[in-house]
């Protein structure tokens, strides 16, 4: 079977698995350099005919690109004027693709960096979660509080395995918000999957702190679901959301000591 040549032009390398075709190849190269500040906001990308030539691609496989990126929020296409690029906060920003790209180093998003996205993501889940783990502690069928055990009892059983670890609190949270029995909360869960995994890779890798400190917060939330104890719930989610810029704080200090030990070398 033929596989596409991987699109690598003036040394741009592909995060992406290589199944991909090209259009999707084409996506991440331009959609990377939107985010990253090459084309920025109120840019113009370069014509048809440039990125045609740049890319060696089809005309049909460019416009099929272009398209995702114009509902990703990243580019408006319009007839005579080109293509330009919106501003930020016009992006998709919960949008796996943005938020994957805007975790690169040194990128900026809608005027700081990710630890300002890390920010907003947390207020969000301050407003969303501790109302629906009170509505999972009202609602919750069986199949949710098994969900729920199993996340748990993932997180209990990853030891020192810091990607099982996360990989475990995210469904915690995911088979919580499901609890809820909220049409309207699903879809947000789906959508903040990616951001919420870019900030546990900031909150939760020490294992130590993992099992010391987020294993009992996350067991108070599923006790007072269990015990069908809304205000409870409420209470345990905000504090384990609570703890988050503590968590946040640790993550970056380890960072900058690890950076002055390599200077240091």
């Amino acid at each position: 079977m033929h596989t596409p040549r991987p699109l690598q032009p003036e040394g741009i390398a592909f995060d992406v698995p290589p199944r991909r075709g090209l259009k999707d190849q084409l996506v991440e190269a331009i959609g990377s350099d939107i985010i990253t500040g090459r084309y920025p906001p109120g840019a113009l990308l370069p014509s048809e005919g440039d990125l045609l030539a740049r890319f060696s691609v089809s005309r049909t496989v460019l416009r099929e690109a272009i398209t995702v990126l114009s509902a990703k929020g990243l580019i408006d296409v319009r007839q005579k004027r080109g293509t330009m690029v919106r501003p930020n906060m016009d992006w998709n920003q919960l949008d796996p693709s943005v938020i994957r790209w805007s975790g690169e180093p040194g990128v900026e998003w809608a005027g700081g960096d990710i630890s300002d996205r890390i920010d907003q993501l947390v207020e969000v889940r301050f407003i969303v979660e501790p109302a629906a783990a009170a509505l999972a502690a009202r609602r919750a069928a069986p199949e949710d509080i098994e969900r729920m055990r199993a996340a748990y009892a993932a997180m209990e059983s990853a030891g020192t395995d810091v990607q099982a670890f996360m990989a475990a609190d995210l469904d915690f949270h995911i088979a919580c918000l499901r609890a809820s029995r909220n049409a309207f909360l699903l879809p947000i869960a789906h959508a903040i999957r990616s951001a919420m995994m870019t900030s546990l890779q900031m909150t939760a890798s020490d294992p130590h702190a993992n099992f010391q400190v987020s294993l009992p917060l996350h067991r108070a939330i599923l006790d007072a679901v269990l015990a069908r104890d809304p205000q409870a719930a409420a209470q345990a989610m905000n504090a384990h959301l609570d703890d988050i810029p503590n968590r946040r704080n640790g993550h970056a200090s380890a960072a900058r000591q690890a950076q002055t030990l390599e200077t240091a070398k």
